[in-house]
């Protein structure tokens, strides 16, 4: 099984000074998450990963996967696709609002663009058709120009689609809990089920019935009844194999699971950390913010908890709890699979933060400047001015920054640079009377001494990621409601030693020195 491709830098972690250990905390995730597959004219099963703006080819028989559309582009987040009569595969790239199409040949080539958060999407008889993922999507057919024109209105949230028996689409509302069908030639659309959670993709079997999957529970529901358990958690497709086998993926922790029509079940790849993006110790143990979820990490296994919010980015342990940002702009405190609430409100784009002297600082990396969040919510300004502001560290009474765009961390008590001349410093922790920050563009973890202002390398080849130059940082404008997140390397104190998350391969690092 090869790893997972991605845009970025380094291979395998090595130590650049003396005494220093590496590990692996958490091996490294073959899915960059796991969302629309189909399977291609050869018997091979595509998969499509939004947060890695990749599709992969899995060999059921030997287990290969191959990259077909790699993360050097032009795809920014493909979320579904679907093979034609001619072998044809078409792709929606959700975030920019793009369908393409990828030849047998490997000639990949635009059908259209313009179209809001396309999600949902299947091929009949010559003719192509896209929903999209927004709270008043449309269902579309595509024409041969790039045209398009409407079938249905309304969808509350489209996803995964297919044309039943009888000719006709049907799709699910998936924050609606609904179930809907249309005739392609036209008339009004039928409702089929409601009161569903989740609803998130509809299949077909050979025999005619109509699977329906919940994102919520991971369940199948066969014919509107009889529910079947996955164990996928925050599933998010499902194909249906030429045996009659169900093979799901995972949104929240990647992954392909096969369910047997006799009703055996098999993890066909494992799941595992997406990012993972801020990580943090508590109660003994290592926690991730996943994107989607946290992501406790015990023993190398990932065990991944809602939070009630998607787009988990910085982390930070206090009294016991912890504090959470997001791409929302929120601030949110809680237990690792507790209760959560929100602290706070209104950020803009807030990042690594820092719980010190019993205040609570985030990087608010939106406006590039330092705020102070209080137990009400308010929002205080502490510092700005910076360029790509990333993470925090506190020790002895004094905080520190990154600031990726110059290169530098920064005191933030006087202004004064510690440390200068890094390739693009994100996360960031104060350890032994040291800091250490990672190097996300060189693959680096560094240890920085503040007193002498000295930077010594400490461990290399990271496999880091970042963003190819087609993908915004800050997503495309076209009123999606999901975007592909930049990569945040982060790094926390645990046991005496340091973790590092490791973005290009979603594995964990651990580090002793």
């Amino acid at each position: 099984m090869t790893a997972r491709p991605f845009h970025g830098v380094g291979g395998t972690p090595e130590p650049l000074a003396p005494g220093v250990v590496v590990s692996a905390l958490v091996e490294p995730n073959p899915l960059h998450a796991s969302n629309g597959l189909a399977f291609a004219p050869d018997g091979r099963l595509w998969i499509a990963q939004f947060l890695g703006g990749t599709v992969s080819a899995l060999d059921l028989a030997t287990g290969s996967l191959e990259p077909v559309l790699g993360s050097e582009g032009p795809l920014t987040a493909p979320d579904d696709l679907a093979f034609a009569d001619d072998g044809s595969c078409y792709v929606v790239d959700l975030p920019p609002g793009l369908v393409w199409r990828r030849t047998p040949d490997g000639t990949l080539s635009l059908v259209t663009d313009g179209i809001v958060a396309p999600d949902g999407i299947a091929t009949w008889r010559g003719r192509l058709f896209v929903n999209e993922l927004a709270p008043d999507g449309r269902l579309l057919e595509i024409l041969p120009d790039g045209r398009w024109h409407e079938l249905a209105a309304g969808l509350a949230l489209g996803n995964a689609m297919a044309v039943g028996p009888d000719g006709r689409l049907v799709y699910p509302h998936l924050s609606g809990g609904e179930v809907w069908a249309v005739d392609p030639d036209g008339g009004e659309p039928e409702r089929l089920l409601d009161g569903l959670d989740r609803p998130v993709a509809v299949r077909f079997d050979a025999g005619g019935r109509m699977l329906v999957l919940s994102n919520a529970d991971g369940s199948v529901l066969v014919d509107g009844r009889d529910p079947v358990s996955t164990g996928v958690r925050g599933a998010d497709n499902l194909a249906v194999g030429p045996d009659g086998t169900w093979y799901v993926t995972g949104a929240f922790t990647g992954g392909l699971v096969a369910l047997a029509p006799g009703g055996s079940r098999r993890q066909v790849l494992p799941p595992g950390l997406c990012g993972p993006f801020g990580l943090a110790s508590v109660g003994g143990r290592i926690v991730a913010a996943d994107h989607h979820t946290l992501a406790e990490l015990v023993d190398g296994a990932v065990c991944a908890h809602e939070v009630g919010a998607h787009g988990l980015r910085g982390l930070a342990a206090m009294h016991g709890e912890l504090l959470v940002t997001t791409e929302a702009g929120e601030l949110r405190c809680g237990t690792v699979g507790g209760r959560w609430h929100r602290v706070a409100r209104g950020l803009d784009r807030p990042c690594g933060l820092v719980a010190a002297g019993g205040e609570v600082l985030v990087a608010e990396s939106g406006v590039d400047r330092v705020v102070r969040v209080g137990r009400a919510g308010e929002i205080d300004p502490v510092a700005s001015g910076f360029d790509r502001l990333v993470d925090l560290a506190a020790a002895d009474g004094e905080v520190w920054v990154t600031d990726a765009g110059r290169g530098q961390v920064v005191r933030l008590s006087d202004g004064l640079v510690v440390a200068a001349g890094l390739a693009r410093p994100e996360g960031l922790v104060a350890h032994r009377g040291a800091l250490v920050v990672v190097e996300a563009a060189a693959g680096r973890l560094t240890r920085v001494d503040p007193r002498t202002r000295t930077s010594t390398p400490v461990v290399g080849n990271l496999p880091l990621a970042t963003l190819p130059p087609h993908v915004p940082a800050h997503g495309s404008g076209t009123g999606s409601l999901a975007q592909r997140p930049a990569p945040y390397a982060a790094l926390a104190v645990h046991d005496g030693g340091l973790v590092v998350g490791l973005t290009g391969t979603g594995g964990v690092l651990r580090v002793g020195c």
